[in-house]
């Protein structure tokens, strides 16, 4: 029995015959009561044992048909109105069959799947969110697939399958950008964007982590995978940026800087002997304390540097004294002074010279003065004052070759001038 259906008017369907029976006047007007009593006797057998959408279609089919039968009974061969009765109770009937078939309808789960899948691209982020949506159109569309070209909306399947069909291919290119190979193009990118601003040890060895990365998951790709031999390739070009990356790194190390600054230092003390070569020294040494005193506890030579960094300041003092000690301005100075305390007990003619030889070496200490020294605008005024006093010694030596000399005119009074 059909669900929803009168069963007197199947039982009449079934048997052609009813209690009232429509009247004819025609021979003709009984062909539409049979095809539709036929079609009704179909469609009720069909109904006991349908279970699949192509059953409920043609149950359907065999009611609608029924149905448009009886409605060509003209009325005045109906005048119990009974073939109306019937198309309401086959109307019933017909909606029951497209209910079933519409629980049956091999588009309903197809949608659901493209519904489901649409729904997932639109928010996705996540390579596992984007997998999920291209299997979801992946289903979708074997859905869509699975139906026959009988099905009574196939032009609607054909427009369907076009739209998953593009949807898919969509969401596997997006999926494609979370393969391992762009995820290691990725950290090969942001390890050459850093290498164009990087300026520390700190930040050079974040870059040889990067370049180490980006190695390991192009590495980690099998050999069967389609963008396997691209890989290899990449592989190569990043290792040799990781070398050079690594070189950049012991170049700029403040350990390897330091020790090549100590090593320039010791080796220009062994000729050193001017100001101007000491104060290279002194820059030297200075750079190769700073190297020491930037270098972070966690570098692995942390504690060697520490002994280094001591030796490193005692040379320095060293080198700054010598500086001191080689100042040509300062040796002038003090060459000056002692002329100057030579010439107030001098008497004879070794003590004249002696002062004269002192006078000539502090000017000549004065020209060597370089024009960086900060006491370099003094250098003028004091070889002035010295040549004067040069002069009066050389005036007073010469005074004491002659035997019969006159008494000495007093030396040019330098107390009250600096020295």
């Amino acid at each position: 029995m059909v669900v929803g259906c009168s069963h007197n008017i199947l039982v009449t369907a079934l048997n052609g015959s009813t209690g009232d029976p429509i009247s004819n006047s025609a021979g003709e007007n009984l062909d539409p009561i049979s095809e539709a009593v036929a079609k009704a006797s179909a469609a009720a057998n069909l109904t006991q044992t349908a279970s699949t959408w192509e059953e409920w279609q043609t149950v359907a089919q065999n009611w609608q048909e029924a149905v448009a039968q009886l409605e060509t009974v003209p009325r005045e061969h109906d005048p119990g109105n009974l073939a109306s009765q019937k198309i309401q109770e086959y109307q019933k009937n017909l909606t029951y069959a497209r209910q079933q078939f519409a629980r049956l309808d091999p588009l309903k789960p197809a949608f659901n799947k493209g519904s489901r899948a649409s729904q997932l691209t639109r928010v996705a982020a996540t390579k596992r969110e984007w997998e999920e949506g291209v299997q979801g159109w992946q289903e979708a569309i074997a859905h869509l697939k699975a139906i026959p070209t009988t099905y009574p909306k196939y032009p609607l399947v054909q427009q369907k399958l076009t739209e998953y069909e593009r949807n898919l291919t969509f969401s596997e290119q997006q999926l494609s950008q979370f393969h391992p190979f762009y995820d290691g193009i990725a950290k090969a990118e942001e390890a050459a964007q850093l290498a164009q601003t990087a300026s520390t040890m700190e930040d050079w060895e974040g870059i040889a982590l990067l370049w180490k990365q980006a190695i390991a998951i192009l590495e980690s790709i099998s050999p069967e995978d389609e963008k396997a031999t691209l890989a290899a390739s990449q592989i190569n070009r990043y290792e040799n940026y990781l070398t050079s990356t690594h070189q950049q790194i012991a170049r700029i190390d403040p350990y390897n800087r330091a020790f090549a600054k100590a090593e320039q230092a010791r080796k220009l003390e062994k000729t050193a002997s001017s100001m101007v070569e000491w104060e290279e020294v002194t820059r030297e040494w200075q750079e190769a304390v700073a190297h020491l005193e930037s270098m972070p506890p966690s570098h692995p030579k942390s504690a060697v540097a520490q002994q280094m960094l001591t030796e490193s300041k005692l040379n320095l003092a060293y080198a700054q004294q010598q500086v001191q000690e080689t100042d040509p301005f300062d040796r002038a100075i003090a060459t000056a002074e002692s002329a100057t305390q030579l010439t107030a007990s001098a008497f004879s003619l070794y003590d004249w010279n002696a002062i004269a030889s002192q006078w000539q070496e502090a000017i000549a200490l004065l020209q060597t003065v370089p024009k960086t020294h900060s006491k370099h605008p003094l250098v003028a005024q004091k070889m002035t004052i010295y040549q004067t006093a040069l002069e009066y010694a050389i005036q007073q030596s010469q005074q004491r070759l002659e035997p019969f000399s006159a008494s000495p005119a007093p030396p040019p009074s330098l107390a009250k001038t600096a020295l």
